[in-house]
């Protein structure tokens, strides 16, 4: 990721849109394309995903691999909802999983809700998301809120620039997220907290809603992410995914990736 933001530069920029929500831009170099929104000049390079050039299927950074730990326990029929498309690098990733590997049984429904228009094109155009994939075009704390859908996994990665949306931190939003989570799914959130205070509020809200809760911690990032669930999380550990044969396959280095992952449990 240091070596793609040294390589935010004009001359590897491939496409770029401005609309109501701002910048958005395509680089690329021998290796990768990433995705940018917002570019200024005076500030750091946001990266907002970043795709292998020579194997698309591949997740290239270690948060969002994590983010497919529920592999470790099979799930038939499985129902997915993403909030927030980005590169659609899960969308890609979880594809090919499905269709090349026996670790993952036949997707029964998977959707994913993005907000800005330039974002859907330029995932189909230059990220590989396959056109009959289904993306509501609306913003993600609306759709969750009219949802009657039950979905066993529910992803929340929804940032603008390094912020998260204010309704990240909304009762609201979370009574909504556990009404369309089934009472075994996993819901997962990619975090970036400023502070400490910071991660401490978003947990204590958290935990009015979900028993179980997995805080994974990495080396090199200081994002975190979230696994919440009504069921325990115990069996998510550095060592399972170590042992993990589908990690194995889709994340070999994750184990050394991860610095510590915490459980908060309600006994």
């Amino acid at each position: 990721m240091r070596q793609l933001k040294t390589d935010t530069t004009s001359s590897n920029l491939t496409y770029h849109v401005e609309n109501e929500f701002g910048s958005t831009c395509v680089y690329q170099n021998n290796e990768h394309l990433w995705l940018t929104l917002n570019n200024n000049p005076q500030s750091d390079v946001i990266i907002q995903g970043v795709m292998n050039k020579v194997s698309p299927e591949k997740v290239c950074v270690a948060i969002y691999q994590s983010m497919l730990l529920f592999l470790l326990i099979p799930i038939n029929d499985l129902r997915i909802l993403n909030l927030g498309l980005g590169t659609a690098g899960l969308e890609r990733t979880l594809k090919h999983i499905e269709s090349n590997t026996p670790y993952l049984s036949p997707i029964n429904l998977f959707e994913s809700v993005e907000i800005n228009p330039a974002i859907v094109s330029i995932a189909k155009q230059f990220f590989q998301l396959p056109n009959d994939h289904t993306v509501h075009l609306q913003c993600a704390e609306q759709f969750i809120s009219l949802c009657n859908q039950k979905y066993d996994i529910i992803y929340i990665d929804i940032f603008s620039g390094e912020c998260h949306q204010t309704f990240i931190q909304s009762h609201s939003f979370w009574q909504s997220i556990n009404r369309c989570i089934d009472e075994s799914g996993q819901a997962v959130i990619n975090l970036n907290p400023q502070t400490g205070q910071d991660l401490k509020n978003i947990l204590v809200l958290l935990r009015q809603y979900f028993e179980c809760i997995a805080l994974i911690e990495f080396n090199e990032y200081n994002n975190i992410v979230l696994i919440l669930s009504h069921k325990s999380l115990k069996h998510i550990s550095i060592e399972a995914i170590q042992t993990s044969k589908v990690m194995q396959v889709i994340a070999p280095k994750l184990h050394k990736a991860i610095n510590t992952i915490y459980h908060i449990e309600i006994e």
